[in-house]
């Protein structure tokens, strides 16, 4: 069944660009070009971006915590070409996941320790027709739990590898100016895999008012994972951004997650966080 939802969707975009190859020769092919194609979907836990945020965290039974993540990475077009009614171009990302918490130690002090690192490398092609953006994607991520971490919890370390995956999907999207909306969906295809293999993401950025030099935004994604029985994971945040020549530099931005933890092996059943969080646009 997964299989044939997922072969519906291919098929719904890829018509949607079924007249990609009547496309004038007008450019010359472009190595290393200075813009992607696909924005940056900055609000996906799993963007190869340089962000960090710091969130109150709460659990069920649980006191209030602080959670801190710190993302290095980036995604970078390394071969495309620009045309009058189809742009197409090749992207490479990689990024290093870390999460940290705050641990109240017996004497009354805080202690941060590391709780978790993943690894995610990725390559995508992307294709444009007009506002229409469509994008292929494999990645692999891979987890391992920190060393803070295993030496707080020797004794009740439990590590199924559900995190240690390879994927494909496909995502439209949709812009509308300086704002756009995607949806798309994903299949894991490893074959001795630890975790549910399909998936599917929506979501959307809103920017206020015409291109400048600071604008304010809002934005939604939304993941419904067979791994988590298809039980929404949702971040929200409203913020502002820093642009230069229309594109942004810096966003800060306030931020709410509702959902099971997007990183590591660590289970913590549903949680809910927010906080602020701060994305840099210097090399992805």
């Amino acid at each position: 069944m997964e299989k044939y939802i997922l072969s519906f969707f291919l098929f719904i975009c890829i018509n949607s660009l079924s007249d990609a190859t009547s496309y004038q020769k007008d450019s010359t092919l472009n190595f290393i070009p200075d813009n992607r194609i696909f924005p940056a979907i900055f609000l996906d836990p799993l963007e190869c971006q340089i962000m960090g945020g710091s969130y109150f965290l709460i659990r069920d039974d649980r006191d209030l915590s602080l959670y801190s993540t710190v993302n290095l990475g980036f995604n970078k077009p390394v071969l495309g070409k620009q045309g009058e009614n189809i742009s197409w171009e090749f992207n490479f990302g990689a990024a290093v996941f870390s999460q940290f918490d705050l641990i109240k130690e017996d004497n009354g002090s805080y202690l941060a320790g590391l709780m978790n690192t993943d690894f995610k490398l990725s390559g995508d092609y992307t294709i444009q027709k007009k506002n229409n953006i469509m994008r292929l994607r494999i990645f692999h991520i891979s987890s391992h739990l920190g060393d803070d971490y295993i030496q707080r919890n020797q004794d009740t370390l439990v590590n199924d590898k559900s995190v240690n995956y390879e994927q494909i999907d496909l995502t439209y999207l949709r812009k509308f100016g300086n704002s756009f909306f995607y949806a798309g969906t994903g299949y894991i295809y490893t074959i001795n895999v630890f975790r549910a293999r399909l998936s599917f993401q929506g979501g959307g950025l809103l920017n206020f008012g015409k291109p400048g030099s600071v604008n304010l935004f809002t934005g939604m994604d939304l993941k419904l994972l067979a791994e988590n029985d298809f039980k929404p994971d949702i971040k929200t945040a409203i913020g502002v951004s820093f642009n230069r020549r229309s594109e942004s530099l810096i966003r800060i931005w306030l931020e709410y997650y509702s959902g099971q933890l997007p990183y590591s092996t660590i289970e913590y059943g549903r949680v809910n966080w927010f906080g602020m969080a701060l994305r840099l646009n210097f090399y992805s």
